[in-house]
């Protein structure tokens, strides 16, 4: 499903732009009650499109890594796609039946695909769950990791 994506970080309103008339309209954000959910919007030009409201801080770079996430001390690694990262954290789509829930904390490895193919492994708190799409936030960043993510993600 296609949608608007707007950033919200720091706002508390913004401004939500028909795509198909231009015409626009202030929301306040402290009235919906729910951020992290795709809405779907009737325009007056009876047009429909979907929005979802982003509060990320950080860049998000879309990709498509293959990756691995266990919990600590688990021997057993569960394979994922990893889609998109920032230097705050990651989202990964999984195929394994294992019940995880927001809050847990897991530890995910996985290669960048840039010319030095840098590893990446770090617990992260899951923030999100939709379907089998997870996002998390990166918890503890070995060695310089945060510093490579930084020039991944430009």
């Amino acid at each position: 499903m296609d949608f608007i994506t707007i950033n919200i970080a720091g706002k508390e309103s913004v401004n939500l732009v028909c795509p198909q008339c231009g015409l626009a309209r202030e929301i306040n954000l402290s009235s919906l009650p729910d951020i992290g959910k795709v809405y779907k919007v009737k325009c007056k030009c009876i047009q429909p499109f979907s929005v979802a409201f982003d509060r990320r801080k950080e860049k998000r770079k879309e990709t498509n890594l293959i990756g691995s996430y266990s919990f600590e001390h688990s021997i057993r690694d569960n394979i994922i796609d990893v889609i998109g990262i920032s230097r705050g954290g990651l989202a990964f789509i999984r195929t394994d039946k294992i019940t995880l829930k927001i809050g847990d904390q897991i530890v995910v490895r996985f290669n960048l695909d840039n010319l030095e193919k840098d590893i990446i492994e770090s617990n992260i708190t899951i923030r999100n769950i939709f379907n089998n799409r997870v996002c998390g936030e990166f918890v503890d960043m070995r060695g310089g990791m945060n510093r490579t993510l930084g020039f991944y993600v430009l």
